[in-house]
């Protein structure tokens, strides 16, 4: 285990307990804390010792984390970045999920990520007066979240370092709301060589700006493409990605 999360685990009940089988869950608060746990594998059909009614126990764990929860036992709220007053979006929110018929139960389960910006990272999507040039490394922050579900933790842990792709920003009108934009093209994301996970695919975007500044007042984005999972074989995840700046 990584030490981080080896201290979790040896400091909790879990971990003395001899019915305890290979899977656990921890919630922790904003500051690291364990403040609920049970055993990760659900019971059920094939329930019994070691294994855990997820329906109370997640409900539980909010419950102490001060989340409020749907009907089915998930928290209702979701990552968030709070106004800057800088005149552009603090950053993005990824709604991020596999899009496979095969695997439908993992394909309705998105991975929320925020990403926090500084007002010189909007800059290579200013207005253009023209069709322009844009690297796909200057949303590196963004494409670096393009991760399933599920896959294994060593994998996830490794990220993609090397971003490539062009991508054309193009002016697309304007109305008495203001000016937009559209940013398309290919990207891909690699970790290493072709021995290693890598992502390829295509973004399609809608900037909005304001009717006399050529600063960003909003994105709406959508990736598509596959996830190169690279274990003892490729296996080709389909993925899908919601991109919106926030807040707005």
């Amino acid at each position: 285990m990584p030490p981080d999360v080896k201290a979790v685990f040896t400091g909790s009940d879990l971990s003395k307990d001899p019915k305890r089988l290979n899977l656990f869950v921890f919630m922790l608060d904003h500051q690291g804390r364990t403040v609920h746990s049970f055993h990760g594998l659900p019971g059920g059909a094939r329930g019994g010792d070691g294994r855990s009614d997820y329906t109370k126990e997640i409900p539980a764990g909010l419950a102490k984390l001060n989340l409020p929860a749907d009907q089915e036992g998930r928290a209702s709220a979701v990552p968030d970045l709070k106004a800057t007053g800088k005149g552009v979006p603090a950053g993005v929110r990824l709604f991020v999920r596999l899009n496979d018929e095969k695997d439908p139960f993992r394909s309705r389960m998105p991975v929320v990520e925020v990403v926090p910006m500084k007002a010189e990272d909007w800059k290579p999507l200013a207005l253009p007066e023209k069709a322009e040039e844009v690297e796909a490394a200057a949303l590196k922050s963004w494409l670096v979240q393009l991760y399933p579900a599920g896959i294994r933790t060593a994998d996830q842990s490794k990220p993609f370092t090397r971003i490539s792709g062009s991508l054309i920003l193009e002016p697309a009108g304007a109305d008495k709301a203001g000016r937009y934009a559209l940013l398309r093209g290919k990207i891909q994301l690699a970790k290493g060589d072709d021995k290693e996970s890598a992502f390829e695919g295509t973004l399609q975007a809608v900037l909005t700006y304001g009717p006399d500044a050529p600063a960003v007042k909003s994105v709406r984005a959508v990736v598509e493409g596959d996830y190169l999972y690279r274990l003892r074989e490729t296996q080709r995840m389909p993925l899908v990605a919601a991109i919106e700046s926030r807040p707005e």
